[in-house]
């Protein structure tokens, strides 16, 4: 297997997240995950309660009122929106206690190593896109002859074998 240019962009973006994991350090990387989560969960929580107020806001009041997936959708992305900007202004405040003392460097090389991880699952993930999208006579040369390829097919295979097979019944059935 040769370096192809499929090799360049996956080491561009494994390098890249690599990069910005080491700059901001694993417990600001944590955080920020922890952020999305919880942001997900409230909104989970607070959309059905802040729905009956999105068919009221003047604009977008009498699209949204017409589909009661739509106004729950956007209650949603509103609440998980507004979740998001309060959790992410605690995140430096707290992620700045454990740069600043002796676990600083420490705290960035781990980031470096979850960077690295999280490219791989990025650049999995896409491939497992690609995969599904592209037929099999129409795929890229480049892309099956990459030398990362083994890697990258190793990774999208254990997402998929730990992946629930019911997510998007299940995703489904939550909206309707």
């Amino acid at each position: 297997m040769a370096f192809t240019i499929a090799d360049g962009v996956v080491l561009l973006i494994v390098a890249v997240s690599a990069l910005l994991a080491y700059a901001r350090g694993l417990t600001r990387e944590t955080l920020a995950i922890a952020g999305w989560v919880i942001a997900g969960m409230g909104a989970f929580f607070f959309a059905p309660l802040l729905e009956p107020l999105m068919r009221e806001i003047p604009v977008v009041g009498d699209f949204l009122r017409s589909s009661c997936t739509l106004s729950i959708l956007a209650a949603f992305a509103v609440a998980f929106a507004v979740g998001l900007i309060v959790l992410s202004i605690f995140t430096p405040l707290l992620s700045g206690v454990i740069r600043d003392s002796a676990l600083g460097p420490f705290d960035r090389g781990l980031g470096f190593l979850f960077g690295v991880a999280r490219g791989v699952a990025l650049v999995a993930v896409l491939y497992m896109l690609y995969d599904l999208a592209v037929p099999s006579e129409q795929r890229i040369a480049a892309i099956d002859a990459a030398a990362s390829s083994r890697v990258i097919v190793d990774a999208a295979d254990l997402i998929r074998a730990n992946a629930p097979d019911a997510m998007p019944q299940w995703l489904g059935a939550r909206i309707d």
